[in-house]
């Protein structure tokens, strides 16, 4: 296995993503392969499988970026590709029908900056395919109890999260107004004046062909909140502040500050426990 090849599959492990080891043409890592073409392909089986890797982080994720960008500006992309696409959707983001008992708890509210631990580790990260996604509403600071299935009709929730995978209530990601975008400005220096060229929720490509990560989950508004260092097989978040649209259109500056935290905000060990903060714009 190459240090690319290792890579992926170490990203695919922290997601929580099965991986199967092979060779040539379908090497998850090799960025000209279509890999095996699994029905998480949808219509668009050609572009490759979650597993493939390649559609996302060659060929596809750069038509992936664009789309989503397109569909950032417009606000139709998501919806124009999702409609047709409704049962790749249900492949490619696999809903439990359980409520998340993840925990959402408040570590501190300062001069409206509130500063949250919320549990998506999912049950780690062997355990993630059969547990659900946790459900954020982002002014109330609290979880919503809905479930994977019940949240793509619900506009109670602003943000989902699930190991590394985040994505916001709009578009493909659910029937909200969500949207998101990565801003290079240090969280106090961001306004509202910097939700310009957000991006709405597009996992589709319009031959319905999923956009993935590298890591062979669903591309999301999100993409590249972190860096990784394959030494240590870590995730940190990047520099910069996301500006963030819940489903009803308000808007929220957000940092992710830590994916491995302890419930009370200290330095944690187990991935998927994130503390993020955020303030509404």
């Amino acid at each position: 296995m190459n240090k690319r090849s290792l890579l992926v599959f170490s990203l695919a492990v922290l997601a929580g993503i099965p991986v199967a080891c092979s060779s040539g043409a379908d090497d998850p890592a090799d960025p000209g392969s279509a890999g095996s073409a699994t029905s998480t392909g949808g219509a668009g089986g050609s572009a490759g499988s979650p597993g493939a890797g390649s559609a996302g982080s060659s060929t596809g994720g750069g038509a992936g970026a664009a789309g989503s960008s397109s569909g950032g500006s417009s606000g139709a992309g998501g919806s124009a590709a999702g409609a047709p696409c409704a049962a790749g959707k249900d492949q490619l983001l696999k809903p439990i029908a359980t409520v998340s008992t993840g925990a959402v708890a408040v570590l501190s509210d300062t001069a409206g900056t509130r500063t949250v631990f919320i549990d998506a580790s999912a049950g780690g990260s062997m355990a993630a395919s059969t547990n659900p996604r946790v459900y954020v509403n982002l002014e109330q600071a609290k979880r919503v109890d809905v479930t994977d299935e019940t949240a793509a009709s619900s506009v109670d929730w602003d943000l989902a999260l699930k190991r590394p995978v985040l994505f916001t209530n709009g578009g493909d990601g659910g029937p909200g107004a969500g949207q998101a975008l990565l801003v290079d400005k240090d969280f106090d220096a961001v306004t509202a004046a910097d939700a310009t060229g957000m991006r709405v929720e597009s996992f589709f490509e319009s031959d319905c062909a999923p956009k993935m990560d590298a890591a062979g989950a669903v591309r999301t508004t999100f993409a590249g909140w972190y860096d990784y260092d394959a030494a240590t097989m870590t995730l940190s978040p990047h520099a910069g502040t996301w500006v963030v649209k819940g489903a009803t259109g308000k808007l929220y500056k957000l940092r992710i500050l830590s994916y491995y935290a302890n419930p009370d905000g200290s330095k944690g060990t187990s991935g998927g426990r994130y503390v993020l903060a955020w303030k509404p714009l």
